[in-house]
């Protein structure tokens, strides 16, 4: 490939800094190392720069005229024909002359006689345009014969033509291998004779400023820099010491630095397992405190013993929390090798099962003393406050009311548990109609947002209807449905905890099951994540054609009934979900982007107002102010790879040392570019003029049978990778599905101790309720009716949770749930529910059953 003693990368050991590597370059490089080469003309006294590129780079170019006093660009473009009176001359170089302008061409007598043309002749001059992806697209353009010259002289210079590798040293004409399509057969015995005489000498020549107009491209509008008298030396030094090393493309990065700023922007797994622990560790503090409590109200006889005694309330306090505080401190020194136990699970969990969500193996434990004491320290501190806010509770009641077991105050009005809930409720409303339907489009995090503050809403006004309920029983006429109510506002408190724990962990599972989902529903959709795509290809070596021309779907087996979008691309870092670590400059790819508005491609989960919001992949075309370039990018990427929002904006370094801004425009929703940035391929183009091809393609075809197979042949050439659109989607959010598998165990774990914790509370009442059913027995009620009616007290509360915590996680999940391709999501509803009712009622059941079996007359004489 003529690439020996070459390299594209140099790795440099600590101790340089990024300026002394720059300097040291500038110092030590030569022209060749930038495809650059300085000859003379001793014959025509001229040295010139010329490139191994064949146009020299705009920022040489500009160098040149600027700083290099004398210098000219030069310019030869190779056409494919001249045309006049019916008469016609293929295939040769015109050049341009500063001295011409406008529409005026110079034509040499051998090309006059060709054509038989005069002074003021209008000659038709055909060309090909170099588009992107080399398509080539044939114009004309017609020139006023200003002047007819001999070849001669300055004008009979072949090394005017650029060297061309395939035409510049062919010995005829039908050895030529331009590149582009040469029909050999208009080429005629004198075109062979020009050729052998003159090579490659201009047969005409038009204005410099005219030339470049019409045939310059991203790759410059020069093919020489000349300058009058021979100072090879000295044009080589003021090149070298003058021109930037960034300016050539030369990118010196701290890549230790880069790295250690990846990793440490990237996923803390300290907290974001205590993030999915969150309703674990809840449920667990719960539990603790409703065991606390439990234990306190076996001992409610002794506090009010010890009061009357003239034990004062903080001696009391003192007493218990000394005594509880022994309790703490065993239950974390047994805590501790729990907590070691459970991350080493966890961690194992990660290295095998959920080996996704790391994409490695060799995660390790670490686990340092400093973590372990400031966890201690925090469940210490917990543990102690919920301790003395309990203490508090009781000692509030007099001695003589604890022993009584009766509870003194004033029945309060609950209007601040109203305006609060009702606050609460309306700021989610708020939230969710300003801000979950920006710019028309939904946005799933502002839902959750809504959906979590309308559940402690909710729980508000249940709490104010029981104020209520509590206020109202006085005057409610006696029957099994107003005791009911009676029995249930009568315990305000402990109702409102277990609806409120309940419908917590209601709301965690069910809005963390609604966010799983299933991408390859409807992946045939334009509007889906695949954009109706079959196959995503990438290639190890460039395709440097038009693959969509005929000639290109041959090439590559492609079938004509085939959509495909072919994509130039820029080498980044991989900002999809399977890299952990924080990413400042992801992948740059560049398509037409007039297919996808075609076929309405992609969703937008969110966009900018310069999106078009009619055909918003129309507005990458465009430019924005400032020379800013519109971008999109996966939502997914945007976020959390990263960690910005639409909006913001992206630098980039173009070839020529330049900043390239991308003004991220749009965010798509669960997309199969996760990890890219996608421009229009006409600003591509103009950063990256060097990058040939595309390595890229979206196909999308009626029959996938043998398509894999035959791409699979057609690209064989360039190193294909063919996978199916819904694979890679999958591939993403296996990560993102598998945190919410975590998170949903963790949750389903935290519901489990939810229930345990709902059994000691129901166990507990139901035994401190024994001398009521007693009471009632006594005054003639059957046990099948007071069963009945304990029964129907525990289901209204279990009911009540559910509703609560149903409520905010549909609207949490309402974006998942309204949409076409996760329907099967609903499912989720009757599951929970009736786990949480059913579990509820066994608790119920058993205690009931329990209490019952107890000696209720022994109770009722005891009371």
């Amino acid at each position: 490939m003529g690439l020996q003693q070459k390299a594209n990368v140099l790795l440099v050991a600590e101790g340089v800094s990024g300026e002394e590597l720059n300097q040291n370059l500038q110092k030590s490089w030569k022209l060749e190392d930038v495809n650059l080469t300085i000859r003379e003309n001793q014959d025509l006294n001229y040295t010139e720069l010329i490139s191994d590129r064949v146009f020299v780079e705009p920022a040489v170019e500009q160098f040149c005229l600027n700083q290099v006093s004398g210098s000219q660009a030069i310019f030869s473009y190779f056409i494919n024909e001249f045309a006049l009176n019916g008469k016609q001359t293929p295939y040769s170089f015109v050049s341009g002359d500063s001295s011409l302008s406008g529409n005026q061409i110079d034509l040499s007598q051998w090309l006059a006689d060709d054509l038989t043309a005069k002074v003021g002749a209008e000659v038709k001059v055909s060309y090909f345009e170099v588009g992107p992806l080399r398509r080539l697209v044939q114009k004309d353009t017609t020139f006023i014969v200003h002047s007819i010259f001999k070849i001669e002289g300055a004008k009979a210079d072949p090394r005017l033509a650029p060297v061309i590798p395939g035409l510049s040293d062919a010995g005829n004409c039908r050895d030529w291998k331009t590149g582009v399509p040469v029909d050999l057969k208009k080429i005629r015995p004198l075109d062979e004779d020009y050729w052998k005489a003159h090579k490659g000498t201009p047969k005409a020549f038009v204005s410099l400023e005219t030339a470049q107009k019409l045939w310059r491209n991203r790759f410059g509008q020069s093919t020489a820099i000349r300058m009058v008298g021979l100072k090879k030396a000295e044009f080589e030094n003021q090149l070298l010491s003058g021109l930037l090393p960034s300016q050539l493309g030369f990118e010196v990065r701290d890549v230790k630095t880069d790295g250690l700023a990846a990793a440490s922007g990237g996923t803390d797994f300290g907290g974001l397992f205590i993030g999915l622990s969150f309703f674990v560790l809840f449920a667990a503090v719960l539990l603790a405190f409703l065991l606390f409590k439990l234990y306190l109200g076996f001992r409610k006889t002794e506090i009010g013993t010890l009061t009357a005694l003239g034990f004062s309330f903080p001696a009391i306090r003192k007493l218990f929390v000394t005594e509880a505080s022994v309790f703490v401190l065993v239950g974390i020194l047994l805590g501790i090798p729990f907590s070691i136990w459970y991350n080493r699970l966890i961690l194992e969990a990660i290295n095998t099962i959920w080996v996704d969500i790391v994409r490695t193996s060799i995660v390790n434990i670490h686990i340092r003393p400093v973590s372990l004491i400031m966890g201690s320290l925090f469940i210490a501190v917990l543990s102690i406050t919920a301790i003395w806010f309990i203490l508090n509770r009781f000692l509030e009641n007099e001695a003589i009311a604890l022993q009584r077991k009766s509870v003194s105050g004033k029945v309060k009005s609950g209007k601040r548990s109203l305006w609060i809930g009702l606050g609460l409720i309306a700021l989610s409303i708020i939230i969710l109609f300003s801000m979950g339907f920006r710019s028309g489009e939904i946005n799933p995090e502002m839902f959750f947002i809504s959906g979590f503050g309308l559940l402690p809403g909710l729980i508000l006004i249940f709490d104010f209807w029981m104020h209520r309920l509590a206020v109202q029983e006085k005057d409610m006429q006696f029957s099994l449905q107003t005791f009911l109510l009676k029995r249930i506002a009568g315990e305000r408190r402990r109702n409102v905890m277990i609806v409120s724990f309940l419908s917590v962990g209601v709301f965690m599972v069910v809005s963390t099951g609604l966010n799983r989902k299933d991408l390859t529903s409807k992946a045939e959709l334009p509007s889906s994540g695949t954009g109706g795509y079959d196959y995503f290809v990438e290639t190890t070596m460039p395709v440097l054609f038009d693959a969509n021309s005929q000639q290109g779907r041959e090439d590559l087996n492609i079938p004509a009934n085939t959509e495909l979008v072919q994509f130039q691309s820029q080498p980044g870092d991989d900002a999809s979900c399977l890299n952990l670590n924080k990413i400042a400059r992801p992948r740059l790819i560049a398509c037409n982007p007039a297919a996808f508005d075609q076929r309405d491609a992609f969703t937008f989960a969110t966009r900018t107002d310069d999106l078009d919001a009619q055909n918003p992949w129309a507005t990458l075309n465009k430019t924005l102010a400032d020379d800013v370039i519109p971008a999109i990018a996966d939502q997914t990427v945007i976020q959390w790879g990263l960690m910005k929002k639409v909006g913001d904006t992206l630098i980039y370094k173009t070839e020529d040392g330049k900043d390239l801004k991308l003004k991220l425009v749009g965010g798509l929703a669960n997309s199969i570019f996760q990890g890219n940035v996608v421009i229009a391929e006409d600003h591509f183009n103009r950063a990256f003029p060097s990058v040939s091809g595309s390595n890229v393609f979206l196909v999308d075809v009626p029959d996938t049978a043998s398509v894999a197979s035959n791409l699979q042949t057609g690209m064989r050439n360039y190193g294909p990778e063919i996978s199916r659109t819904t694979d890679r989607l999958l591939s993403f959010y296996t990560v993102e599905n598998t945190y919410l598998n975590i998170f949903l165990m963790l949750g389903a774990l935290g519901l489990l101790i939810g229930t345990l914790g709902l059994g000691i509370l129901i166990f507990r009442i139901t035994f401190e309720q024994i001398p009521e059913y007693a009471l009632l027995l006594s005054l003639g009620f059957s046990k099948p009716i007071i069963q009945q009616m304990v029964m129907r007290e525990k289901l209204f509360l279990m009911i009540v949770s559910v509703l609560i915590g149903l409520i905010p996680a549909v609207l949490s999940g309402l974006p998942t749930l309204i949409s076409s391709l996760y329907a099967s999501l609903w499912i989720w509803f009757p599951a929970i529910s009736v786990l949480v009712i059913l579990s509820g009622a066994i608790f119920s059941f058993v205690a009931i059953r329990m209490a019952f079996k107890q000696n209720l007359v022994q109770a009722l004489r005891n009371e």
